[in-house]
């Protein structure tokens, strides 16, 4: 079964989220979907979902919304929401902070989900998978990291530090802490998966490369 939206939308996660980062990405009445336990924070901040998905097993609350219940174990509720909900972009909230074995899994399965431009928001970053071609437009001196999630080649333009020719791989060589030399970068990904990490200040960028 798969849900489909059509215009952006917001999951949310079990994490710790702020309510900052709530009236920010849904004060304008953003589509809120949930992911397990993401629904309490929810109920808690006054919020209703428009979908829950999960094993339910963190969420107990009487609902009378819809909900996608999946028993499957092999699988996180993340990752089963991904593969239960579209949209043309969908920002992630509550899903950094907390335990970092779920935060690693997180980080894995924006990898391994190539199909779709799904941002993940932490306090400091917007992180999100790289397709294979990326203009992003930011201030000079901007930070600009990415994290290779296998064996990447992958091209750039307008980084203080060229990616062209370098192999990135978890355990070798990644390309963090780079910065933006021109107000309009590129990145290309040759072979490989590969996230990015920018400042928060540029979700509302990222969001529009993605989806461009």
């Amino acid at each position: 079964m798969t849900v489909e939206f059509y215009e952006p939308i917001v999951v949310l996660g079990g994490a710790k989220v702020s309510q900052k980062h709530l009236e920010r990405y849904l004060g304008s009445g953003a589509i809120l979907v949930c992911v397990d336990g993401g629904a309490q924070t929810a109920l808690d901040f006054g919020l209703t979902p428009d979908l829950i998905v999960g094993d339910m097993d963190s969420f107990k609350s009487p609902f009378e919304g819809r909900v996608i219940k999946l028993d499957e174990q092999d699988t996180t509720d993340f990752e089963k929401c991904l593969y239960s909900v579209t949209a043309p972009a969908m920002i992630a909230l509550g899903f950094t902070g907390g335990r970092l074995d779920h935060e690693l899994s997180v980080f894995n399965v924006l990898a391994k989900y190539r199909d779709h431009s799904v941002v993940v928001v932490s306090d400091e970053d917007a992180i999100f998978r790289c397709p294979d071609r990326l203009e992003l437009e930011l201030e000079i001196g901007a930070r600009v990291s990415v994290f290779p999630m296998s064996r990447v080649q992958m091209r750039s333009v307008g980084l203080e530090w060229p990616l062209d020719g370098l192999v990135l791989t978890p355990n070798g060589q990644v390309g963090t802490s780079n910065r933006a030399v021109q107000a309009k970068i590129g990145l290309n990904v040759d072979a490989g998966d590969v996230l990015g990490l920018v400042p928060l200040r540029y979700l509302d960028v990222v969001i529009a490369a993605l989806i461009r």
